[in-house]
């Protein structure tokens, strides 16, 4: 029987790990991921996670090391971070998805230059080599950490799962949550069965910690890594058509998520909450007569590629909004979707719009006047310089 409960979205996340029968957990407190490491006491205090243990370290580096190397030996495991926590982790991160361990993390988005939301936590860490999943409310959080562990443990990815969902904005409001059986739940994500051990019988069938030096080529961890995270494109679809099925909860594609993209002239894109605010603008954008899409990316890494080219042979222009910015380098989804269309055969005009960092509130307005000019931009075949300011 499906259960239904008004939870924060913090409270949603430590459900979910509950769900997934989660075996070992660390963390260090940091607003606003506090309450996840509450939840999940609490759950265990009352019984309701037999086996679990959860480790309260001195600091977000040693969390990482704890639930690294219990993925390793074999248990699902999770920790959760936000903002400068996040940065702090960042040289085990690097072991972590080197070591294909496929564990979990919840980053509740807190900005590297204020406590408040945007997304310059996470894109920090694009290079460690984790799968990267954003989410936009509650609900989604409790259904994308469960199926991260079904995606980070299939034998085609092994790479750890990072979750990013907007920090107050979704930690701390709540929200009607469907909670579904723990039998469902167990028949869709089984136990983890790591496929190696650290110690082999066969020395020579090791590929090691970071992927080995198989075949005396250094570059071959680098290789089975990077198919790896091409890999999990094709395993991201399977398990959110998986769970769509079993839910009735369908998110798009799983790396994308499209709304009124049929028939219309150009898109805009979205990722996190931001999404329901460009939604809204969409609706009266499309009762004005003009027609604008919108892409909601849920999968930063791996990329779009393929729906971002398969979207571009139908639209004039595509404005793209970033909730980060890298200084010089511009926003990280415009980059991308650059990149993605440079070697296609169709080349729509491409904007690149940055706002709602340091928590600065980003409006149903902000998104009409964003669409409103990716529809200029597409009659004049030009866009402005980026980044433009929202």
């Amino acid at each position: 029987m499906v259960d239904y409960e008004v939870m924060v979205g913090n409270k949603a996340c430590a459900v979910a790990c509950k769900l997934a029968r989660v075996n070992v957990a660390a963390a260090f407190p940091i607003t606003p991921q506090t309450s996840i490491t509450e939840y999940l006491s609490e759950l265990y205090a009352s019984g309701e996670m037999p086996g679990f243990e959860f480790v309260n370290c001195e600091g977000e580096l040693p969390a990482q090391v704890i639930v690294n190397n219990a993925a390793l030996v074999g248990a699902r495991a999770f920790t959760c971070t936000a903002g400068p926590g996040l940065q702090y982790m960042h040289h085990p991160m690097a072991s972590t998805a080197g070591g294909r361990c496929p564990l979990v993390m919840a980053v509740v988005h807190r900005g590297i230059k204020s406590m408040q939301p945007d997304h310059s936590d996470l894109m920090s860490q694009q290079w460690t080599g984790w799968i990267h999943l954003y989410v936009e409310n509650a609900q989604e959080i409790l259904d994308t950490i469960i199926m991260g562990y079904k995606i980070g443990e299939d034998a085609r990815v092994r790479l750890p799962v990072a979750v990013g969902y907007d920090g107050y904005v979704l930690s701390y409001t709540a929200e009607p949550v469907e909670i579904p059986p723990q039998e469902m739940v167990d028949k869709f994500l089984p136990p983890y069965k790591p496929p190696r051990s650290l110690i082999y019988d066969d020395p020579e069938a090791s590929i090691g910690r970071g992927g080995g030096f198989r075949s005396g080529d250094p570059n071959y961890a680098w290789m089975m890594h990077n198919e790896g995270a091409l890999n999990a494109e094709e395993v991201i679809k399977e398990v959110f058509a998986e769970w769509a099925k079993l839910t009735g909860r369908k998110y798009g594609t799983g790396m994308v998520e499209e709304y009124k993209t049929e028939g219309a002239d150009v898109v805009i894109t979205a990722m996190g909450t931001v999404a329901g605010s460009a939604a809204a603008a969409i609706d009266k954008l499309w009762k004005d007569g003009k027609k604008v899409g919108l892409v909601k990316i849920r999968s930063f890494l791996p990329f779009p590629r393929a729906d971002f080219q398969r979207i571009a042979k139908n639209v004039q222009a595509i404005g793209v909004f970033d909730r980060s910015l890298q200084p010089g380098m511009g926003g990280p989804s415009y980059r991308e979707i650059k990149n993605t269309l440079y070697d296609s055969n169709v080349h729509p005009v491409v904007a690149g719009f940055v706002g709602g960092l340091s928590g600065k509130e980003v409006t149903v307005k902000n998104f009409v006047d964003l669409g409103e000019k990716t529809l200029e931009y597409a009659k004049a075949k030009k866009a402005d310089a980026h980044p433009i300011w929202v």
